[in-house]
């Protein structure tokens, strides 16, 4: 479970400069959104409304968002099915999964996660018997919530 100190963007930029804390009170999650620009803008402040969660990148176009995934390297990769994809969906998702190391991806439509892959590489639905929105799978992978029996 991931230590909830860092409220804000500004809060873990300053906790990261300032070497008087503990690693682990600047942990949180990290999401890169790859999203069309009018949804990226009902998306980011959903992911950001979860304690722990911390968007470090958005962007529309697929190339560019396994780029900075390589470079940023989030803990979790957002697909929103929205976006503009350089070749089509199921092959910007197969290179996501190849990312070193891996990312938790999350695939996203309307309202719902339709699609998981683990960093194990474990590929799934959404969650059976849980809400479907984003909220709750992230705080389910920043440890807030049980997962779904």
């Amino acid at each position: 479970m991931l230590k909830r100190s860092v409220k804000s963007r500004a809060q873990y930029g300053e906790c990261r400069r300032n070497l008087d804390h503990a690693k682990d009170e600047c942990e949180v999650l990290t999401v890169l959104v790859l999203a069309a620009d009018h949804r990226a803008g009902d998306l980011i402040p959903q992911i950001e409304a979860v304690p722990g969660v911390y968007v470090i990148s958005q962007t529309d176009d697929s190339f560019l968002a396994l780029a900075r995934a390589r470079a940023l390297l989030p803990d979790v990769l957002i697909i929103d099915l929205s976006a503009r994809f350089a070749g089509d969906a199921a092959t910007v998702i197969d290179k996501a999964r190849q990312l070193e190391p891996p990312s938790h991806i999350l695939v996203h439509s309307g309202d719902a996660v339709v699609g998981t892959v683990s960093p194990a590489g474990a590929v799934g639905p959404g969650a059976a018997g849980s809400p479907p929105g984003l909220a709750h799978a992230l705080a389910r992978l920043a440890g807030d919530v049980a997962p779904p029996l």
